[in-house]
């Protein structure tokens, strides 16, 4: 312990630049970690890529000079960050109109992970091109197929050719050097490819919004929010009797969602988001842990207001 504490000291003074990677003793795993934070280095941030999309976006957001990398699926932040490749990891949780977002909901399930922030934007649709400066010379337009779904009056207006690409990255990169080509893009995307944006927002439901998680090894102490998986008994009264404790303290839950378990035929999972930090929770979660057949803390997090 002497020597650690040395060690920290030493830290303390010369604040290092730079940190030798590898593998550590467990007992200086604690030290190791602090070490780094004390690192002017840039916080790496892992997204649901590609660049320019909705996830990018609010990853820039969250952290406009950190360096931010690009992954192509949501296992993969999850990955990045449990492995400690990234700091931090960014995943939407839940849109507005489409509701949450199943694939983040079953990366927790298999990963340690847990959520540090939740942040809210805006989906604003943008009709953008790299090579149309009028509405009228669009000969076709990109998107992704959820994008088209979501501007439905605009496209029935223009009443050109539709293509689907893989994302509304790839539909502003296409757009930016087609002629004749349009794309429905995120606003990230057309600053990213140098779009001229002949209509803004252009989305039929002008209040949607998507909500991101930002995830990283550890919870955040302070968080006033707490997200949770359970899986309660397969009887009757099951579901009510593990709600009754949260019920009988009057604490709020602001969203339950089931989803099936994959290894265990018509039988689910219940994501649940409650207020309340994990420390507040305590005696109910424990109660609630005496129920339910399986339940797994996700963390407790602070709502990032990056709107105003």
């Amino acid at each position: 312990m002497e020597e650690l504490l040395k060690l920290a000291e030493r830290a303390a003074r010369e604040r290092p630049t730079r940190l030798p990677s590898g593998t550590w003793p467990e007992e200086l795993k604690p030290v190791i970690e602090w070490l780094r934070s004390l690192s002017p280095m840039k916080v790496k941030v892992a997204y649901l890529g590609p660049p320019g999309s909705y996830t990018h976006e609010a990853a820039s957001l969250v952290f406009p000079k950190e360096e931010l990398v690009s992954k192509g699926s949501i296992p993969e932040v999850f990955e990045s960050v449990e492995k400690g490749e990234a700091d931090f990891g960014v995943v939407p949780i839940a849109n507005r109109l489409e509701g949450p977002v199943n694939e983040t909901i079953d990366a927790f399930l298999q990963s340690h992970v847990k959520v540090y922030y939740d942040v809210e934007i805006p989906i604003r649709i943008m009709l953008a091109s790299g090579t149309v400066k009028d509405v009228k010379e669009i000969k076709r337009v990109y998107g992704h197929p959820m994008i088209f779904k979501q501007a439905t009056k605009l496209l029935k207006e223009l009443g050109v050719e539709q293509v689907p690409t893989s994302s509304t990255s790839e539909a502003a990169r296409i757009a930016a050097q087609e002629p004749g080509a349009a794309a429905l893009c995120s606003p990230k995307a057309v600053e990213m490819y140098k779009l001229k944006v002949l209509r803004a927002n252009v989305e039929d439901k002008p209040h949607n919004a998507t909500r991101f998680f930002v995830i990283h090894k550890r919870d955040n102490p302070e968080g006033d929010k707490t997200a949770l998986l359970a899986s309660v008994p397969h009887r009757p009264g099951g579901l009510f009797e593990f709600l009754k404790p949260f019920a009988e303290r009057g604490i709020n839950l602001t969203m339950i969602y089931s989803r099936p378990l994959k290894d265990h035929p018509w039988r689910y999972v219940f994501y649940i988001e409650t207020e309340g930090s994990r420390e507040a929770l305590k005696e109910v979660l424990e109660e609630a842990s005496k129920i339910s057949s399986f339940l797994k803390i996700l963390g407790s997090y602070t709502k990032l207001d990056l709107t105003g």
